[in-house]
């Protein structure tokens, strides 16, 4: 799972896994606008809140509780997407 941060847009987007591009849903709100990411089965794989992502996400922090057993932190690294 990968997290990125878009300060110039106040967005986030939320990658869960790999999947090949399908289905996009988008739920749009007074103050929110979410756009789902889903394969063909219907699987998301990622998310987007899209201009109220401080609004909606505490963005000093990120804080991962619990890894499953065999599922270490990845070093840090750049990404070109986005």
């Amino acid at each position: 799972m990968r997290v990125h941060c878009h300060p110039g847009t106040d967005s986030i987007v939320i990658h869960l896994r790999d999947g090949a591009k399908g289905i996009v849903g988008e739920i749009i709100g007074e103050d929110l606008n979410v756009v789902l990411h889903c394969d063909d089965a219907g699987t998301i794989y990622d998310f987007e809140v899209v201009g109220s992502a401080s609004k909606v996400f505490d963005l000093e922090r990120l804080e991962v509780e619990v890894l499953p057993v065999g599922v270490s932190p990845s070093a840090h690294r750049e990404s070109n997407t986005g």
